[in-house]
């Protein structure tokens, strides 16, 4: 068991915001960075993800079912 280890997550659209944010910063300003980014978050398991979002400082209470 990791760090997070709840699964009252909604991963899919945690995964498809994470990606959506890196595409715009990649589009905006950090280029091939962001797409490298949003290609990792495609690859991430749940507590990756849980980890990027709260490194990029997403609500993650938003995110519980």
């Amino acid at each position: 068991m990791g760090l997070f280890s709840n699964d009252d997550y909604d991963y899919k659209r945690l995964r498809k915001d994470l990606s959506d944010e890196y595409g715009a910063m990649g589009a905006a300003f950090l280029g091939g960075l962001g797409f490298v980014q949003m290609m990792e978050v495609e690859d991430a398991s749940n507590e990756e993800l849980l980890k990027m979002a709260k490194r990029e400082g997403f609500d993650l209470n938003k995110y519980k079912k």
